[in-house]
């Protein structure tokens, strides 16, 4: 199989560009919320030209999809690193920590602007994040250790949206609680009506 030819100089440096936009925009978007950020001031933040931010983004709402991408990579890595447990419900509540810990990088005031009813990306179908848990539920359900009356795309679909309800929640409270301590709790919680009893001695 072939190797991967090296990057010019020319495609490394569009990569970096693109990288010194979004770094630029999300650094703003801790003090503003993105509709009163103007493409000028995120250019001027990269030391580029607003000629080229249309090089990468078509709009400025592509900001809060390359965020998508880099949480998907984000938790690949983190996730990737986690040795599977003997216990499903453990497993399911270390998945949503590492998604509660993705936040608490963000930052509250980047987050804040993600939970809003016009972010349709939260519903989005088919992203890695999804089919991550997804994967896992039907291990689960494979094995027994879940109940079978229930898809694994409609569990996936139930926990998050409890875990973005425990994120909003941190969100109205200002940051003033420890969200990763909240999730583990809620969410340890909630996958109980999931998993299925053990078998009763006879």
């Amino acid at each position: 199989m072939p190797k991967n030819k090296p990057l010019t100089s020319r495609q490394l440096q569009s990569i970096q560009t693109k990288n010194n936009l979004f770094e630029s925009a999300v650094k703003l978007m801790k003090q503003h919320s993105l509709e009163d950020i103007t493409i000028a001031e995120i250019c001027r933040g990269a030391g580029v030209s607003v000629g080229s931010f249309y090089n990468y983004f078509s709009t400025k709402s592509d900001i809060l999809i390359q965020m998508y991408e880099q949480a998907d990579g984000y938790f690949d890595q983190k996730f990737r690193d986690l040795e599977p447990s003997a216990s499903i419900r453990n497993d399911i509540v270390d998945y949503f920590k590492i998604y509660a810990d993705y936040n608490l990088n963000v930052g509250i005031e980047t987050v804040k602007q993600l939970y809003t009813c016009n972010n349709k990306l939260f519903i989005a179908k088919g992203r890695y994040m999804q089919n991550v848990l997804q994967a896992l539920l039907e291990k689960g359900q494979a094995g027994g250790q879940l109940i079978a009356d229930m898809t694994a795309e409609d569990m996936t679909e139930y926990l998050f949206i409890a875990a973005r309800g425990v994120i909003y929640n941190w969100c109205l409270h200002e940051g003033s609680y420890d969200l990763e301590r909240k999730m583990e709790e809620y969410m340890g919680r909630l996958v109980v009506v999931f998993v299925n009893a053990p078998p009763t001695l006879p």
